[in-house]
């Protein structure tokens, strides 16, 4: 019977080309300015980004994270939805805790 993978280790790595990365960063860049209102990080391991009260919010944020998840397995991704608040959060595995960091400050300076 195979098993779900779920003990396995995903390796802290991104596949994406270097020739791909600038354009990926420049998607990341306008998405937060323009569907996030605000950044607030939760841990060393997580990040929270308040999301405009938009649906074009969240779907953004839904098909970013999606391509990000695809070449970069190691952070994780998840919607909060309160009554007058949207988060993306992004979550990273320990040892990945400077990534989360320098993503961040990337989003910061946007």
């Amino acid at each position: 019977m195979g098993g779900c993978g779920c003990d396995e280790e995903v390796p802290i790595a991104c596949t994406l080309g270097a020739s791909e990365l600038p354009d990926r960063l420049a998607e990341w860049q306008a998405f937060f300015g323009d569907h996030v209102e605000g950044s607030e990080p939760v841990s060393e391991q997580r990040l929270r980004l308040r999301l405009r009260d938009s649906d074009a919010a969240l779907l953004a944020a839904a098909s970013l994270s999606r391509r990000e998840k695809a070449c970069c397995a190691f952070f994780e991704f998840s919607v909060e939805l309160g009554v007058h608040e949207r988060w993306l959060v992004v979550s990273v595995p320990p040892g990945a805790e400077e990534t989360l960091s320098s993503f961040a400050a990337m989003l910061r300076s946007s």
